[in-house]
């Protein structure tokens, strides 16, 4: 069975949201809190291009400026909140 290629595109979003993120503040939040921040800011940037949000470049049916903009806001969200929760 082949594999769409926008499914293929969104992963490599969130790979490389997920890696440039943790390689600007390594230590909070982990890894796999990290990987599942983007995997959802890549749904919600999805969601919000199908709405008609947002930029109009589209990569086949993904839209990486959506995708990329919300990555970033839920990364440095979950990076403060998670600092925050951190004893000092």
């Amino acid at each position: 069975m082949p594999v769409p290629p926008v499914f293929v595109l969104a992963i490599l979003v969130i790979l490389l949201g997920t890696q440039l993120a943790y390689v600007v503040a390594p230590r909070a939040p982990h890894y796999l809190v990290r990987l599942v921040l983007s995997a959802l800011a890549v749904l919600i940037g999805e969601g919000l291009g199908l709405a008609g949000i947002g930029g109009r470049l589209t990569l086949g049916e993904l839209h990486p400026v959506n995708d990329l903009a919300v990555l970033a806001v839920l990364q440095w969200a979950g990076t403060r909140w998670i600092r925050r929760e951190q004893p000092a």
